[in-house]
């Protein structure tokens, strides 16, 4: 049973008049002079713990954000920040101590977060930062490059393999020894279908436009050499440097297109000459946006005036890309280039500065997640986990199981049947875990993978690749034994539930529900709370401008807001009244009626999604707030109250003592440049 206010009332107001001296908990000896740069030198002492100037300074850079910004703050900052740390640690102290962190419904509040948490987490630490630092320094650089392209599929048979190999190879030694032009070479013998327009040329491109491979090999081969083949997802590449350079910022810029509609000289004749047309009507001084929405038959940009928005080298077809990137000022038109779509007129609308690692980080990422390598460096941490743990396979007992099936429908009967009585046959296992052939069986169901020529080959990847996974999913669970950073992360989120539980059971929720104590606060304090001067107006709105025409034309003819809203109630056009009370702007529409005489309207104004009249209904004298009116205000006046008197328990209870002058080395900040000598304590501390 809550105690009742009237009694409570003088202890908490003596609980908070000794506040300030809460942090001393009686006299120790006086200390020798201590360096206050010393990263060791204690700062706070509660129970049987201390907190030195080293973890007070991490504490206080995780709130910052870095330690540049920690550093420019006042000492004034640095004190206020320990007291409420330190109040902070008491509580969560607290609430372990009555049991808080056995709470089951805590607990499975705290691994639902920990499971959101650590695959993020884990996947940019271990995999994403890497790749993504790979890409900044990447995209630094452009290469201009051509290919030539020898399919094979990733699951074609040795044997086809092998020919595409050596067809490749001959390839690349007619042109390196017998002096065949690559573009001539990848014209005439490329599998991939661009080359018949393109000669094999891909334009400049940097980090992440590319599979993997054939970005590395990029990277590597120095200007005007051939790479050896290249095996990527889509067969054997040759790969041709033509140019390096410093990478191009990205530019924003607009375009008409005029497609050819045919296929004959003629059509292709009468759609350059409707471009040429306009390109004249621009530089005599046209709008290029308006022919854009007029004209261009790329509907999507020309309802938005032609603009494409911003773009990379690289993003468009090659022809398009360097007429655009060609363009120096913002404003410049292109001549007519002409690309598979048809003929284009490109204008430079803007360029973009390139951007910081900082500023790039966040698009990297995304393109990270979205690259195969990505998948592919998690399924080799899996790999690398499950080996380290202590791997087993049973070689013996998955290929008896495969035997039992026809190879040529075992994609067909896995999915079916799985492996039927099979199923509980363990096959493998990591560490003290182990798997059986229907987990994996449940694995191959979900993942819905497309037989290939070798069906056997691609089950005992699927298994590869289900192992891997395992082999991730364990690293994961182990995450807070090996990575410091994200225990610490996890605790921090701990504490903050232990907080607010804590916080709720003992202010939030009793200052909330004493009705009591919030009546007997407010009649001690009720002068504390008044209305101001306020204007009473009424605000009509709907979205209909015609309704609220009608509206206007009633208020100036003196009908009351009753009668208004009676003539309208049946009218398919919703119209809404509000009284709102304004003692001083609002920054909102309506502080439109601020100049308004009682009796006067507005003119109709856009309230967000909709329109609106405003009206000054009257104005309401000063007054003292009801204990309904000011019951939110009392709340958090109580909260404060009963908050002072907790942490002044807290403290006697753990003997916490702060040392707030010895804060003058954090950051190593030098004492010269703080103002004044050091302090004497301050409120709740001690003065050693």
């Amino acid at each position: 049973m809550r105690p009742d206010f009237a009694r409570l009332l003088p202890l908490l107001l003596f609980a908070l008049g000794l506040t300030a001296l809460t942090g001393c908990g009686g006299t120790r000896p006086t200390a020798p002079p201590m360096d206050p740069t010393d990263p060791a030198l204690v700062v706070a002492e509660y129970a049987d713990q201390t907190l030195t100037l080293r973890e007070f300074e991490q504490a206080y850079t995780s709130t910052t954000g870095d330690a540049e910004s920690a550093q420019n703050d006042s000492l004034a900052a640095y004190q206020d920040f320990l007291e409420r740390y330190v109040n902070f640690k008491l509580k969560v102290m607290r609430a372990r101590e009555l049991g808080y962190a056995e709470d089951s419904t805590l607990q499975a509040e705290i691994a639902d977060y920990r499971d959101q948490l650590a695959r993020p987490y884990f996947t940019d630490q271990a995999i994403l930062d890497d790749i993504i630092a790979d890409l900044y320094e990447k995209q630094q650089e452009e290469i201009n490059a051509s290919h030539l392209l020898i399919r094979v599929e990733e699951t074609a048979a040795p044997e086809d393999t092998l020919a595409a190999y050596q067809r490749t190879l001959a390839l690349r030694d007619s042109v390196v020894l017998h002096g065949m032009a690559f573009d001539e070479m990848a014209f005439r013998h490329s599998e991939d279908p661009s080359a018949r327009r393109n000669r094999g040329n891909l334009g400049y491109f940097s980090g992440g436009r590319m599979v993997e491979a054939f970005e590395e090999a990029a990277y590597a081969t120095p200007v005007g050499e051939i790479t050896m083949p290249i095996r990527t997802r889509f067969g054997y590449h040759l790969m041709y440097v033509s140019d390096r350079r410093a990478r191009t910022a990205d530019i924003r810029a607009s375009h008409i297109l005029i497609r050819v509609q045919g296929d004959q000289p003629a059509d292709s004749a009468a759609a350059r000459q409707q471009i040429e047309e306009l390109k004249a009507r621009i530089e005599a001084g046209e709008d290029f946006a308006t022919l854009a929405r007029q004209y261009s038959d790329d509907v999507a940009s020309g309802q938005r005036g032609g603009d494409l928005g911003f773009f990379g080298v690289g993003r468009m077809v090659p022809p398009f890309n360097e007429a655009a990137f060609a363009l120096e000022e913002p404003g410049d038109l292109s001549d007519i280039v002409e690309t598979r779509f048809g003929f284009h007129l490109i204008r430079l609308e803007e360029r973009q500065a390139l951007p910081t690692y900082e500023e790039a980080y966040p698009e990297l990422k995304r393109l990270a997640g979205e690259l195969p390598r990505t998948a592919l460096r998690q399924r080799q941490l899996g790999e690398e986990e499950r080996e380290a743990a202590g791997f087993a396979f049973d070689s013996t007992l998955v290929a008896n199981a495969l035997n039992a099936f026809d190879a040529d429908s075992l994609f067909l009967q896995l999915r079916n049947n799985g492996f039927g009585e099979q199923s509980a046959a363990v096959f493998a296992s990591i560490g003290d875990e182990s798997y059986t052939l229907g987990d994996f069986g449940d694995y191959f169901q979900r993942r819905g993978v497309r037989p290939g020529p070798d069906q056997r080959a691609q089950v005992l990847d699927e298994m590869d690749a289900y192992l891997s996974e395992q082999g991730f999913e364990r690293a994961l669970e182990q995450l807070e034994n090996r990575d410091p950073a994200f225990r610490d992360l996890l605790g921090q989120y701990v504490d903050g539930v232990l907080l607010f539980r804590i916080s709720e059971d003992s202010v939030w929720t009793p200052a909330a529900e004493d009705d009591a104590g919030l009546r007997a606060y407010y009649e001690t304090n009720r002068g504390n709370y008044q209305w101001p001067e306020r204007r009473r107006t009424l605000a009509y709105t709907s979205p209909s401008d015609s309704m609220l025409t009608l509206v206007a034309a009633d208020l100036d003819a003196g009908l009351s807001a009753a009668e208004i809203l009676a003539r309208y109630e049946d009218s398919p056009l919703t119209l809404r009244l509000d009284t709102l009370y304004l003692a001083d702007s609002t920054n909102s529409p309506v502080d439109a009626s601020l100049g308004l005489a009682v009796g006067e309207r507005t003119e109709i104004v856009p309230e967000r999604s909709r329109l609106a009249v405003y009206w000054l209904d009257g104005i309401e004298v000063p007054r003292e707030k009801t204990f309904d009116e000011a019951r939110a205000e009392l709340v958090t006046a109580y909260q404060d109250l009963l908050e002072a008197a907790w942490v002044a328990r807290l403290r006697e209870r753990y003997d916490a003592r702060t040392y707030p002058e010895r804060l003058l080395g954090a950051f190593h900040a030098p004492a010269m440049e703080m103002e004044g000598a050091i302090p004497p304590p301050t409120a709740g501390t001690s003065g050693q």
